[in-house]
């Protein structure tokens, strides 16, 4: 923008400088809650050549979106609101991101400090909304058009640039407020431009590179701990070069002769499958007491958050191992309280000091896995509506140049259980930082706006509770398949033991809301289709074009429960 173009008043000139200091650092989108106090902010987001807006009438599915975005893209978004109980909404999204170390710029319109405490409207207490989840949080000055504030201003979003994505990668909070006039093209008595300003010139800075896509996804491990009974725990795993993450994890499991126990959301199983070193059945291995028994490690690297299987943690907590933590700076992952080392800092896929390798210990491991696969095998492959299945045939239908987006509760398990691909397969992307259903439909939405074919697998809860996504739907420009596994409630609660001959169960946990999902679709404007045979379900999974597309299947959540527990037992 050359120095002759004028602005009408401060915050105008505040708005434009802001957001294109962010472009200049490499910001590519922006998810928009709409609203009167964010109007200089928004105004600047919407010219902005580079930056693709996206604007959601619900800030809680906003906050998902972006999530969803940054998820799929491993770079921040921002997030912006006006003033009031809009920021309150995006909290959830906020906890998401910062468990799960995605990274977010999140910016809250407020009044300015004299209309605060005092009944103006729509006016809360918006400093540290959030809580401990930011990385880092402030509130920025009043706009103005001195030099050192304008410098400020300019410093403050590459701080929160930079802090986003390093060392601890997350959201980050900034509180804007902002006086009278709102409009950026009001004029604003007494304005003035600083002398001779030009914004371009101005923003000039040293061009950004996105950290994801220029360091090696693994942290330093040397030395390991001298045993030939370790394991390589690797959770779920969304990594910005997958491949480099592989041959890390492979290259560790090689000299120190340990199986790498990798979780199905992820793409290790796949991408490891003809190394021989993967073991995808330990949930199923370790429900047998000899086998857990005779497995029982005595070092382990825990590569991120432990796996979603509870089996598993508690293995590993009876073993009281001590185990090497792969994590972000200065936090702990490992809730088995084992006794740990965590190791900060970046690794290069070389350099590991050998251990005492036992090459016994992985061949059983592959000797119970080649029965337990075709346990599970047997278990997922029938005709009727099983819910496991379906993952079977996610796994047959989608490649590598495709996209899932993974449900919680039964659909996150079904995944760590029969999700066993014999080569490399979709990216996965999930929400396992709280672990929760909320925003699951959004942040699919966020994450399926690139194009790739993306297919999301969730149960009917979870897509009804996050119902406001289809006010996004109707026009969205990606590919996106959303599988809604209707087993009218909450399947999950049927493997607990309050599911058994509680008169209560239905009410609160079973929780069933006979809801024409059909009807629900149509009111939005989304297609919506009925799969009645897996034949026809693999087909729609396959439809590959613009939009969001809805496919219901089925089932019966007593008999699937009664179905898995029999079969994993067994």
């Amino acid at each position: 923008m050359p120095a002759n173009v004028r602005f009408a008043n401060t915050n105008a000139l505040w708005g434009a400088l802001g957001m294109r200091t962010l472009e200049r650092m490499g910001l590519k989108h922006a998810v928009i809650s709409p609203g009167s106090r964010s109007t200089p902010i928004a105004f600047a987001l919407a010219q902005s050549k580079g930056i693709h807006v996206t604007v959601a009438l619900d800030e809680r599915s906003a906050g998902f979106i972006a999530l969803g975005i940054a998820k799929s893209t491993k770079r921040p978004v921002v997030l912006l609101c006006t003033s009031g109980t809009a920021a309150a909404n995006y909290l959830p999204a906020v906890i998401e991101a910062r468990l799960s170390s995605t990274p977010l710029i999140i910016l809250t319109a407020d009044r300015p400090p004299e209309l605060r405490d005092c009944h103006s409207g729509q006016t809360i207490a918006q400093n540290g909304i959030f809580g401990v989840y930011p990385v880092w949080s402030t509130e920025v000055a009043v706009p103005s058009t001195e030099l050192s504030l304008l410098r400020y201003w300019r410093q403050t979003l590459v701080d929160s640039w930079q802090r986003a994505q390093s060392p601890l990668k997350g959201p980050v909070h900034l509180n804007l407020p902002f006086r009278d006039p709102l409009d950026p093209g009001a004029t604003e008595k007494g304005f003035k431009m600083p002398a001779g300003f030009d914004l371009e010139a101005f923003t000039d800075l040293p061009k950004a590179q996105n950290p994801a896509a220029k360091v090696s996804p693994l942290n330093a491990l040397l030395p390991l701990p001298k045993t030939g009974h370790g394991v390589i725990i690797v959770g779920p795993h969304s990594e910005a070069i997958p491949e480099e993450f592989a041959a890390a994890v492979l290259e560790l499991s090689q000299l120190s002769g340990w199986p790498i126990l990798a979780d199905g959301a992820g793409t290790l199983r796949g991408d490891l499958a003809d190394s021989g070193r993967v073991i995808s059945t330990y949930d199923s291995i370790l429900r047998n007491a000899s086998a857990a028994k005779k497995l029982k490690p005595k070092a382990a690297v825990i590569v991120g958050a432990l796996p979603t299987s509870k089996v598993l943690r508690q293995w590993l907590e009876e073993a009281d191992v001590i185990a090497v933590q792969v994590n972000q700076p200065g936090e702990n992952t490992d809730p088995t309280h084992s006794r740990w080392i965590r190791r900060d800092g970046k690794l290069v896929a070389r350099g590991y000091e050998p251990v005492i390798a036992d090459a016994k210990y992985l061949d059983t491991w592959n000797q119970y896995q080649k029965t337990a696969l075709q346990k599970l095998a047997k278990v997922a492959k029938v005709n009727w509506p099983f819910e496991g299945r379906i993952i079977k045939e996610i796994e047959s239908a989608l490649t590598n140049d495709d996209r899932l987006v993974i449900g919680n509760s039964m659909p996150i398990r079904d995944l760590e259980w029969f999700y066993h691909p014999t080569k490399s397969g979709p990216e996965v992307i999930f929400n396992r930082g709280a672990n929760g259903i909320d925003g699951t439909v959004s942040t699919a939405i966020g994450a399926s706006m690139d194009g790739l074919h993306t297919v999301l697998v969730c149960g009917d809860l979870t897509f009804l509770h996050d119902s406001n996504a289809l006010l996004s739907a109707k026009h969205h420009k990606g590919d996106l398949t959303v599988v809604v596994v209707n087993n009218n409630g909450g399947g999950i609660f049927n493997h607990l033991p309050v599911a058994q001959k509680n008169v209560y169960f239905e009410k609160l946990w079973g929780t069933p809301q006979d809801t024409d999902i059909g009807k629900l679709c149509a009111a939005h404007g989304v297609t919506h289709t009925r799969a009645k045979t897996w034949v026809n379900l693999n087909k729609l999974i396959n439809v590959r074009k613009r939009g969001v597309r809805v496919v219901e299947f089925t089932t019966d959540r007593e008999k699937d429960a009664a179905h898995r527990i029999a079969g994993l037992r067994s």
